[in-house]
């Protein structure tokens, strides 16, 4: 679909019958990542993945843009399918547009489903190491590329060498590295949401990679005790599940997103 404002965003739909759920996908990731929870939960439930601007086929005008500003295109697409309630996910960014759109639209908002995530802001040090492995090394091009993707997929991704990593850094090795330039600056630039947690009312399922170098579970806990509404952190456990869990370890994440959505009132 295409935006007033010129974005065309890129969006995998089941279009199948049933409550609605939206995912948002990490950094350096896009819609596909959601792949096995699109194929797994669309018996029951319409599932929506939006790639983010910068990344996979989404097309934007290279201008800077925030959070908001992807909730936004979020909400656009919700609208433009004529959905009104969903429950909204995300994993990493896109948890954190996922809260950013339960903030712009509470009554729209049935419930959260957030995996490897935070509504803080980066400290300092975060914000240094960041400029210099994602604007610096990726995007500015100063570090070869497998130099770079091949142990950032083992540590992100996990999982499975060939099976999860490889089609990722086949993909990393064929994109425009200087195409995230402006998410780069949304992701290392992002404000803290922490004091607006309480607004939000609806219950949420937090599940996190025992493995995940990204966010801590500690990140998780203060995540779910800020949350206005109930909320539940999980751990997967399995020795290889890191921060992209979902995509390595469906047969132990879906089934907890598919527990919470059908436990959720009408």
């Amino acid at each position: 679909m295409t935006t007033d404002d010129g974005i065309k965003i890129h969006y995998l739909d089941t279009e199948t019958d049933g409550p609605a759920l939206m995912l948002g996908h990490g950094f350096f990731m896009d819609a596909e990542m959601w792949l096995p929870q699109l194929e797994e939960l669309a018996d029951h439930y319409r599932v929506i993945a939006v790639d983010a601007r910068g990344h996979g086929r989404t097309e934007d005008s290279g201008n800077p843009f925030t959070y908001w500003d992807l909730a936004w295109d979020a909400w656009k697409v919700a609208d433009a399918l004529g959905l009104d309630r969903l429950v909204l996910g995300g994993l990493s960014q896109g948890g954190f547009t996922a809260l950013r759109m339960a903030l712009l639209q509470p009554d729209r908002t049935r419930a959260l489903v957030l995996i490897g995530t935070t509504a803080a802001a980066y400290t300092e040090q975060e914000r240094e190491g960041y400029e210099r492995v994602i604007v610096k090394s990726w995007v500015g091009g100063a570090v070869p590329i497998d130099d770079i993707a091949l142990p950032m997929a083992a540590v992100m991704i996990g999982g499975d060498r060939d099976s999860h990593q490889r089609p990722w850094v086949e993909k990393w090795r064929a994109s425009d590295r200087g195409r995230l330039a402006q998410a780069a600056r949304c992701l290392i630039d992002r404000e803290d949401l922490t004091e607006l947690l309480a607004e939000i009312k609806a219950p949420a399922l937090l599940l996190r990679g025992i493995g995940d170098q990204a966010f801590s579970h500690q990140h998780m806990s203060d995540l779910a005790a800020g949350l206005g509404g109930p909320a539940r952190v999980k751990t997967i456990s399995a020795d290889t599940a890191t921060h992209i869990c979902n995509l390595t370890h469906p047969e132990l994440v879906t089934p907890e997103i598919r527990e919470f959505l059908d436990s959720l009132p009408a």
